[in-house]
């Protein structure tokens, strides 16, 4: 096996142990807001800009995605985001002389790169795993979900599956296969659902400690309630990267790859990386390369063409610690077909930062994004009321959670791609009373693992405050200044809030879709709060066309060799066309279970198929 080199400055083992409590910060703080928070400079954790000061530069409103006088959606401007090319990165010939060697190349150490190689060393393989960060966990290490719809034992103990118990694959390939209008690979949805619930318990196998009904697996018992609002998933991809490097697997971070190698057959034999951000080495990976460092959420000009209605709906994306689409981009290079064409799933509450002047990419759960999410007020652009989507935990847990994707969606597809919320100055007192689950609390700091969110939003007045400052969150003195401020047409906002205020005289919601009583609060005490806001984009569908197999398929319908990918850089776990947010419909056992399930499922078929001759 290759030597462990990680690089000049990447974390050794020993750093990423005693550092991993901070680790998740690290991370979230790419994408915070153009503004100079209401706080003091001491309680701040982490560099807020390039060099290291509290205020980020950031592009006027003009020069953004929103370049509308009311933020709605026109068209993007490629220096707002990381990366804005849709290219195919071609492939490398074969040097004359590699700089390491193994049998298996992982790319990406997210939550799918790490199970992935952790599956293969543990097969057998010799393994290189290579990432872009300093350190391993990628977007998993900010998620909070994992759906897992059957097959898991601790499901089993509880006697739960879905769509009916006892779990059957084929039942719950029927009902994906029917909510994804028959549009998806039905083999690959399939083996999902053989393999779901295998891969959860084989991570515990490895270390990583699922505590039911504490953890983001979904079991959703009668009348349950999963607090998987913080940042749990931290704990799983600290777990495999201790089990992958205990057992030989070669991390080399700050290593990000640029290319693939391909032979004169068309074979994949290696990957070209950027070692220390600096040097090019080459990797020769006998048997595999399996690609799985993210799908291109933070990558418009990728979006635009492959998921046009997700770059016109969402207002943000959490995914803070990248998501270019360099692997999409180098599987194009080498022929790769796509999958789930304008295929997204989202969660509700992206607030539009960008229309202000600020970044799209932010960490999801600062205290702004959860205040979005609440039961207030919400019209489009014409005043018209938009409904709301309870996530409170009634007789099934399930329906509950449907509602973080399903509302997105509500507030992506009005005219302008905007929806708008409006409170008044009694906003704080209702909040309690709201009593939102699923990923809508505020964050508290008597929340459990509150370590794990940025220091500064562990008060998430110190988020909204944020907002307020970049005037994200517009605080006016009347609703005539609000209205023209967030850009509505004369008369829009005013005579919207009156009809709401009628109905809360009423006690009783008149809307279609009503308001519960409880939740009739008039807004009369100014000042007046709006916020422009969309989907929070967390998972690309589009992706690198894949068989049951993982094994990446070109363009002609053939296997090209020697390449995997897994999501989200592959594509297939939904229909073409499928623009969902629902975590469990959206990619059939949620983001963050998909890449885990995808991850074992690469490294077990890239060695099956090219270590032991098609054989377990």
């Amino acid at each position: 096996m290759a030597e462990n080199t990680t690089g000049a400055g990447a974390l050794s083992r020993r750093d990423f142990l005693t550092g991993s409590a901070v680790a998740a910060a690290g991370a979230a703080m790419l994408g915070l807001a153009a503004a100079e928070p209401a706080v003091a400079a001491e309680v701040r954790s982490g560099n807020w800009a390039a060099d290291g000061s509290a205020a980020v530069t950031a592009e006027p409103s003009a020069a953004t995605n929103a370049t509308a006088a009311d933020g709605t959606y026109r068209e993007h401007n490629a220096s707002s985001f990381p990366a804005d090319d849709a290219t195919p990165i071609p492939p490398r010939a074969v040097p004359a002389n590699w700089d390491y060697e193994c049998d298996i190349c992982v790319v990406g150490a997210g939550g799918g790169g790490l199970n992935a190689a952790a599956r293969a060393v543990q097969l057998g393989a010799d393994v290189i795993c290579v990432e872009a960060m300093g350190l391993p966990g990628g977007n998993a290490q900010e998620a909070g979900m994992c759906g897992i719809l059957g097959g898991y034992s601790g499901q089993e103990e509880k006697k739960f599956a879905f769509p009916s118990y006892p779990f059957d694959p084929k039942a719950l390939t029927d009902w994906a296969m029917d909510e994804y209008h028959y549009a998806a690979d039905p083999k690959l949805i399939y083996r999902l659902a053989c393999e779901g619930g295998k891969s959860l318990d084989w991570m515990a196998d490895c270390g990583v400690h699922w505590r039911l009904g504490e953890v983001p697996v979904y079991v959703a018992p009668k009348r349950s309630t999963l607090d998987h609002h913080v940042l749990k998933m931290k704990d799983a991809t600290d777990a495999m990267y201790n089990y992958g490097y205990a057992h030989g697997v070669d991390f080399h971070f700050q290593s990000p790859a640029v290319a693939l190698v391909q032979d004169d057959d068309g074979r994949i034999v290696g990957v070209v990386v950027n070692e220390d951000y600096e040097t090019e080495r080459y990797i020769r990976a006998d048997r595999a390369v399996i690609l799985t460092a993210g799908g291109f959420c933070n990558n418009k000009a990728l979006l635009d063409k492959y998921i046009p209605t997700a770059a016109m709906g969402c207002a943000s994306s959490y995914l803070t610690a990248g998501e270019r689409g360099e692997c999409f981009r180098m599987g194009l290079g080498v022929g790769a077909d796509v999958s789930g064409f304008n295929s997204s799933a989202s969660f509700d509450g992206g607030v539009d930062w960008q229309a202000e002047g600020g970044t799209w990419a932010r960490f999801l759960y600062d205290g702004m994004t959860q205040l979005s999410r609440q039961p207030w007020l919400t019209i489009d652009r014409c005043g018209n009321r938009l409904r709301y989507m309870d996530s409170r935990v009634a007789e099934d847990g399930a329906n509950a959670i449907y509602a973080l994707g399903d509302l997105a969606t509500i507030q992506m597809t009005p005219p302008g791609h905007r929806s708008y919320i409006i409170f008044d100055a009694n906003y704080e007192d209702h909040l309690a009373g709201f009593a939102q689950e699923h990923c809508r609390k505020l964050l508290t700091p008597d929340l459990e693992q509150i370590e794990k969110v940025p220091e500064h939003y562990r008060d998430w007045h110190h988020g909204v405050q944020d907002a307020i400052d970049a005037d994200v969150l517009k605080r006016r003195d009347s609703l005539e200044e609000l209205e023209r401020d967030l850009g509505l047409a004369e008369g829009v906002l005013t005579e919207a809030v009156a009809k709401w205020n009628d109905a809360c005289e009423r006690g009783e919601d008149d809307f279609l879709y009503p308001m519960p009583a409880e939740w009739l609060h008039p807004i009369v005490e100014p000042p007046f709060y709006g916020c422009r806001i969309g989907g929070n984009l967390y998972g690309t569908k589009a992706g690198l066309l894949i068989n049951d197999q993982m094994q990446v398929v070109g363009t002609d319908g053939r296997v090209i060799p020697g390449l995997y990918a897994g999501w989200h850089t592959a594509g297939g776990a939904c229909g073409e066309n499928s623009y969902i947010g629902d975590p469990i419909l959206g990619s059939l056992m949620g983001d963050v279970g998909l890449a885990f399930c995808g991850g074992y499922l690469c490294g077990t078929s890239a060695v099956e198929n090219e270590i032991n001759g098609g054989q377990a």
